[in-house]
């Protein structure tokens, strides 16, 4: 009877990590879109507006990237560079190691003048967008993919348990 509980124990578990590792995924493509998003209102505002990046950081932006927002401005206010507090906050983010390098290494184009910023801020923004769109090209390979590898070891484990 125990190893029945367990092995039943075993596949929940490996359904749970399975959902995990789905949200994981869902939370990554969310702030890619949303962080493309805000680049682009900010390029936007800039260009337009002349408003200031350090006043752009401390708007209120949607729940997933308020804090790199907030983060780069609590930064500034603490005297650190533009390139410090934005590579700080990028290397902060939910996303793979690569995008957060991409994203990092973009500071250090925010410290010229409009044109630069703007091309700067428009750069990151296509960047995410591709690289969601080519998440979403492939999230239905992709879940399949984590489900049977959950599934297997979960059976796998459960084999070796009963």
């Amino acid at each position: 009877m125990l190893r029945w509980l367990g092995a039943c124990l075993i596949l929940c578990g490996a359904l749970l990590t399975r959902r995990e590792l789905l949200a994981a995924r869902r939370r990554a493509q969310r702030m890619r879109l949303e962080l493309a998003e805000a680049f682009e209102a900010m390029s936007s505002e800039i260009r337009l507006l002349l408003t200031p990046l350090p006043e752009l950081f401390r708007r209120s932006r949607a729940p997933d990237t308020k804090p790199f927002f907030e983060e780069t401005a609590k930064a500034l206010a603490n005297g650190q560079t533009l390139e410090c507090a934005w590579e700080d906050a990028a290397n902060a983010l939910p996303l793979p190691e690569e995008e957060r390098t991409g994203l990092a290494a973009i500071g250090s184009r925010l410290c010229g003048g409009e044109d630069g910023v703007c091309a700067a801020l428009t750069l990151a923004a296509s960047n995410l967008r591709r690289t969601y769109e080519q998440n979403e090209s492939k999230r239905g390979e992709d879940e399949r993919l984590t489900t049977s590898i959950c599934v297997s070891v979960g059976l796998f484990l459960t084999i070796l348990l009963l």
